[in-house]
């Protein structure tokens, strides 16, 4: 049977089921046919790809009006993605049964803090930052907001005026974030990684600059400069060959200039964050320079 989807979807390539339905397809031609289901009771076209926006907009079909698209969800639709295709949409929504793929709070929200989008409301920048921090862990709330302020959409000083004077649930945590907002850190686990050492009573310097070979600039991803100690964090796309011997190149020019440089991947990250403190503290303090005592005359 020839299925016209262009008469059934809402959006490029997006519907609910109700209108499959009135549209004369089964339960069986939504399984067995060119579809996708993309969260319960809304479904994409095969050819239609799936990102977080398609998502977003999915999830938009089966919220109320008043629902307000908040956190990674709005980030991601101001233009920094935080939020990837199969993550929950984060939502404020007052009284809404819970629908699987989508993150729901019941908080207070006010008019001037979104606006329409996709037939329900999207969060500003400043209430997407003030979720982020107060609807995640320390650690991860400030590396999300640490995106948002690299990406130069929106400035630490506004997003502290928006937290000033609020009373708001997650308030308290949310100011104990602010407090250690850092917008220079290039990704998500490069802010992880400093928020450890800020807790833990370091002082790392996000995308430290030295001096490189023939008067070049090197950037470590954290250094301590006094220490000369720098911690670099490798992701998955250091795995890519000519990314691997760049990199390679770069730290052993550092380690040959006196450097002492600590590597940390995804899994020393997701599995061994003492282990790393303890390291990088113990790197640190060793190679502090020594304090001579002041001598009287």
């Amino acid at each position: 049977m020839a299925i016209n989807t262009t008469a059934i979807g809402r959006t490029r390539g997006l519907f609910t089921r109700a209108e499959a339905i009135e549209a004369g397809l089964t339960d069986r031609d939504l399984r067995k046919g060119p579809f996708r289901r993309v969260l319960h009771g809304v479904y994409r076209t095969a050819d239609t790809p799936l990102t977080h926006e398609l998502r977003c907009k999915a999830a938009a079909m089966m919220l109320p009006p008043e629902a307000v698209i908040t956190g990674r969800s709005a980030a991601t639709l101001h233009g920094v993605a935080l939020a990837r295709p199969h993550d929950p949409v984060e939502v404020l929504v007052k009284g809404c049964k819970r629908l699987h793929g989508v993150r729901t709070w019941d908080v207070r929200r006010y008019p001037f803090e979104h606006f329409p989008w996709a037939g329900v409301r999207l969060a500003t920048l400043e209430r997407t930052a003030f979720d982020l921090l107060a609807r995640n862990s320390l650690h991860q709330g400030v590396a999300l907001c640490d995106a948002l302020l690299h990406s130069g959409l929106i400035t630490e000083r506004a997003v502290g005026r928006f937290l000033g004077g609020r009373r708001d649930d997650g308030i308290v945590l949310a100011r104990k974030g602010f407090e250690l907002l850092d917008g220079r850190a290039e990704s998500i686990p490069e802010s992880v990684l400093r928020v450890m050492f800020v807790l833990a009573g370091l002082d790392p310097v996000p995308q430290l600059p030295i001096s490189g070979p023939g008067g070049t600039e090197l950037r470590a991803d954290l250094g301590f400069e006094e220490a000369r100690v720098v911690v670099e964090y490798e992701g998955a796309w250091h795995a890519d060959p000519v990314q691997f011997q760049r990199d390679q190149r770069r730290r052993r020019w550092l380690r040959d200039s006196g450097w002492h440089v600590i590597v940390v991947t995804a899994d020393d990250l997701a599995n061994a964050a003492d282990r790393i403190i303890q390291q990088v503290t113990a790197a640190v303090r060793a190679r502090e320079p020594s304090v001579l005592p002041e001598t009287g005359t």
